[in-house]
């Protein structure tokens, strides 16, 4: 692995659990000299990506927070939703949450919510939060719709997880459930996340027809079977509408009127 790559790998030490580490902490953690950390804190350094806090601590750095505003702005996916959310959200009832979230790593990552009128009650899927991948329906649908390859060599990390999150007790049971998510297009679930809340998710896909994210209402579980159902047609046809803005889909999509 290069040196450059190693010192990035210092950022993910940083978590809500222990956002401050001192070198000795770093090196220990990741098996490495303290000359060698001290190299990995100097570049980082240099580009503001930690800083030092107190008491030899450190701990994530402005750039940060630049390099979120600068993505908040420039991000194709979020140019490409930002509109379609907005309309999404008026076809939904009080208390619901509409999620753009996108794959990252072996998580999920919500990257923008908008939410209706009415009292919010808990949605896990918080802006940057890492999320799992083998549980309700945003995630689901994300994985569902990943290279074969891929899902194999994920499967053989975390088959626990696909069991508990009802995907089957081997490979072959969990490949037969995700291509039934992939062929119906959506997923509805019901308190997997959050109790008290349904997820109904649509994949949106890249020009190789694999998922970079996911459209999502999250509703209260009041809301009859009938409705959620519209809701999931309302959701695949927004994230066919981010797939055109983002030029991997058909850019005649058709409009969006299905209240």
């Amino acid at each position: 692995m290069a040196t450059s790559d190693r010192a990035f790998g210092v950022l993910k030490l940083f978590t809500l659990q222990k956002p401050s580490w001192t070198a000795e902490e770093m090196a220990a953690e990741m098996g490495v000299s303290q000359a060698t950390i001290y190299r990995f804190i100097g570049a980082l350094e240099d580009v503001g990506l930690i800083a030092p806090s107190r008491l030899g601590q450190y701990t994530l750095g402005p750039a940060i927070i630049q390099l979120d505003r600068q993505l908040q702005i420039t991000d194709p996916l979020l140019h490409a939703a930002a509109p379609v959310m907005d309309d999404l959200r008026t076809y939904a009832p009080a208390g619901t949450a509409v999620l753009l979230c996108r794959s990252y790593g072996d998580t999920v990552l919500c990257v923008r919510q908008v939410f209706t009128q009415g009292p919010q009650p808990l949605v896990s899927y918080e802006r940057g939060r890492p999320m799992p991948l083998f549980a309700g329906a945003t995630s689901k649908v994300i994985l569902a719709n990943q290279p074969a390859r891929w899902l194999r060599m994920l499967y053989a990390n975390h088959a626990a997880d696909a069991a508990a999150g009802g995907l089957g007790e081997t490979f072959e049971t969990f490949k037969l459930a995700l291509t039934q998510i992939r062929k119906a297009g959506f997923l509805i679930t019901r308190g997997e996340i959050d109790k008290g809340r349904v997820g109904i998710a649509a994949p949106i896909l890249d020009e190789d027809r694999r998922a970079v994210g996911s459209l999502s209402y999250v509703v209260g579980d009041d809301v009859e079977a009938r409705a959620c159902e519209r809701l999931a047609t309302i959701a695949q046809s927004g994230a066919r509408e981010i797939e055109a803005a983002l030029g991997a889909g058909p850019s005649d999509a058709p409009a969006r009127r299905l209240a």
